[in-house]
């Protein structure tokens, strides 16, 4: 009877296929090895030299410890299971596959924000909270320093880092109390870069706290600044960034007196601004200036978020302003984001790293990402009948993320103290491709300025092996409450579809990790 039950709820958790012969995990880990060497023969094309895969061999993960410290060695393979869950409980491995298969339910994820709207006005947020616990607890570190700390130690275990992402920012015509906003933002985003430091468990590494700057600044006013901004040459833009630079250092050193703004200067009189849009830019220069203030004290990464492409160009200008004041001289704090779903992702990158070049000894560092916004910018654009500004296909973007990766990589080697990436990406090939390049390039992957990112509750089977085989890798670990962010992983959900579809093999090895647990010896 007991067996019969047994395999009933293996049924039921892990599908018909668990109790059928042809799905045990040796035959389906015989096929992901097939495929990981398939991958692994590919990067050579990219690395020019098929030398340099000398110490890309697939090897056991159990003998991966036995890699000397300090040792360059990356013998990467994603397709063990039981390595990339070993330090998880059962429970959480099956709360993981429910999850990730219901973001795979495009009727779910569809309807999500609407339904947790509905939940919320029927059930109120303690009862939601509830029926939304195993997505919240999949994905988010919760919404105390206690839960954080928590998270910190357990990815430590498994020599990950924290990169802490709250769950801050607006869209267009969001926001209604701004001002009260800011101030809440602004004291969150403090309270997280500390955090980030009291809980970075490695001397080695230095923590990342993430930030959008829509959470201080509308994303109205920073839509017509990237209008404005791209309507000049990069010459007058680069002036614009020092004109910039020097306003918000005067008001983060000095301050504004109380009911004044500085005249407009003449970089940014090239603008044109309407003086409320004006205004609201000069009121947010000395937040700007705590959150960089504060991240040179305590020595973390301040990682800004590419947003929509409206408001992008306005993104970068800002960013770029915080790197001349902050990152002139010494390693890179300040980091932008670059999106590789969009055609321009490689031109936009480059760009930028002219700007920077002109504005001196600037570090640059960079987070390189597919983009979780490309059906939204898709739809607007057949709306408004602008040009598609995403790639035509995802081997499209998969091509210009790692063109990308593949610049700033190169760039890392020429000016090792002033430029540095985070490869944040869940596609085994983007890893292995970054990593053979790592290698020919000769860049000692302990260092920091290359660095891999995942997100938290996702792509455990490329976290494991990376940190495992010495590499530098950050999960980005949502925090906040229910209400703050659950709406925002309905949209990520809903704008990230390919990611998690790409999840499939996640969910496999999932699979096949919880078979082997409820396997009984006969």
């Amino acid at each position: 009877m007991f067996g019969r039950t047994h395999f009933f709820f293996r049924g039921v958790v892990l599908g018909r296929s668990a109790v059928t012969p042809q799905w045990r995990s040796a035959g389906a880990s015989r096929t992901d090895r097939i495929e990981h060497q398939a991958r692994l023969a590919q990067t050579s094309s990219f690395a020019g030299q098929a030398a340099s895969h000398r110490h890309m061999s697939t090897v056991k993960m159990e003998d991966v410890n036995s890699v000397p410290s300090g040792q360059s060695a990356w013998k990467l393979d994603f397709s063990s299971h039981s390595f990339a869950f070993k330090h998880k409980k059962t429970k959480e491995l099956i709360r993981g596959l429910l999850v990730l298969n219901a973001c795979a339910v495009d009727t779910l994820v569809n309807h999500s924000i609407r339904l947790l709207t509905l939940g919320e006005r029927i059930l109120g947020e303690k009862l939601l909270s509830i029926f939304v616990a195993p997505f919240y607890n999949q994905f988010v570190a919760g919404n105390s320093e206690d839960k954080l700390a928590a998270i910190s130690r357990s990815l430590h275990e498994v020599n990950v880092k924290l990169m802490v992402a709250p769950m801050l920012e607006t869209d267009i015509g969001e926001g209604h109390d701004l001002e009260a906003m800011y101030r809440k933002n602004l004291d969150k985003t403090l309270f997280l870069i500390e955090m980030a430091r009291r809980h970075n468990l490695s001397r080695h590494s230095t923590p990342i706290c993430q930030t959008k700057h829509t959470a201080h600044l509308s994303a109205d006013v920073l839509a017509k600044i990237s209008t404005a901004y791209m309507s000049l040459s990069e010459e007058k833009r680069a002036e614009a960034v020092r004109g910039l630079a020097l306003l918000m250092e005067a008001s983060g050193k000095d301050g504004f007196r109380e009911g004044t703004l500085p005249e407009v200067s003449s970089p940014l009189e090239l603008l044109r601004l309407d003086i409320d849009d004006y205004q609201q830019l000069m009121e947010s220069l000395p937040r700007l200036y705590i959150l960089g203030e504060k991240c040179v004290k305590e020595n973390v990464i301040l990682a800004v978020d590419a947003e929509f492409t409206y408001t992008n160009p306005a993104i970068n200008f800002l960013t770029l302003a915080m790197m001349k004041v902050f990152n002139t001289g010494r390693k890179p704090l300040i980091w932008n984001t670059y999106q590789g779903y969009l055609k321009s992702g490689l031109q936009n990158l480059q760009h930028d790293l002219r700007l920077a070049r002109a504005l001196g000894n600037v570090g640059f560092g960079v987070k390189i990402v597919r983009g979780a916004y490309l059906e939204r910018e898709r739809s607007d654009a057949l709306e408004q009948g602008h040009p598609d500004p995403v790639n035509d296909t995802y081997e499209d973007t998969c091509s210009m993320y790692n063109s990308m990766v593949d610049a700033m990589l190169q760039e890392v080697q020429k000016d090792p103290e002033g430029k540095a990436i985070v490869v944040a990406t869940h596609n085994e090939e983007s890893v292995l491709l970054a990593a053979s390049k790592m290698e020919e390039l000769g860049l000692d992957p302990t260092v920091g300025n290359v660095v891999f990112g995942q997100v938290y509750g996702m792509a455990e089977n490329i976290t494991l092996p990376l940190a495992h085989c010495g590499y530098l890798v950050y999960k980005s670990v949502p925090y906040g409450s229910m209400l703050e962010v659950m709406p925002y992983l309905s949209r990520r959900a809903s704008e990230n579809r390919a990611v998690l579809r790409g999840a499939r093999k996640e969910r496999q090895l999932l699979s096949q990790e919880l078979r082997s647990r409820f396997s009984f010896s006969t």
